[in-house]
């Protein structure tokens, strides 16, 4: 009944996902299909049992996905950090605006931007505070 369980929730996470589905994704369908408590000893159980060929692929796509979400949770710090030398009243609309642009991107992307972002904030912050402290100047 469990491998019934679990070859279910294998099917599951990957229509979900549309993709070969993490171990954790994995874990997560076994909680809702009514396996909640299963410890990390059981799935691993499991997951030597019913799936010797498969855990290759599953720790190769696990790898993969935490190498992107690592690389994503850089970025995310990088353009946290940028916003320090953005004027107060602007950080929001700069929040949201460099977030947006680092969605539509792919992860090492969307590290590459933040980078750039991190490098250009500095003058551009100091840009816009003199702008804030004294007006549009005439050239």
């Amino acid at each position: 009944m469990i491998f019934a369980y679990f070859d279910e929730a294998l099917h599951d996470a990957a229509e979900r996902h549309g993709r070969t589905p993490t171990a954790v994704e994995i874990h997560e369908e076994l909680d809702r299909l009514r396996l909640p408590g299963l410890s990390s000893e059981g799935f691993d159980w499991l997951m030597k049992c019913r799936m010797l060929n498969m855990a290759a692929s599953i720790r190769s796509a696990d790898l993969r996905r935490f190498t992107e979400y690592r690389d994503l949770r850089v970025a995310k710090r990088y353009v946290n950090f940028s916003l320090r030398f953005v004027p107060r009243g602007q950080r929001e609309r700069y929040r949201q605006e460099w977030g947006a642009e680092m969605a539509a991107l792919v992860p090492a992307e969307a590290d590459r931007f933040a980078r750039e972002v991190l490098r250009a904030a500095v003058k551009s912050g100091l840009a816009l505070r003199l702008r804030e402290l004294f007006g549009r100047m005439a050239a």
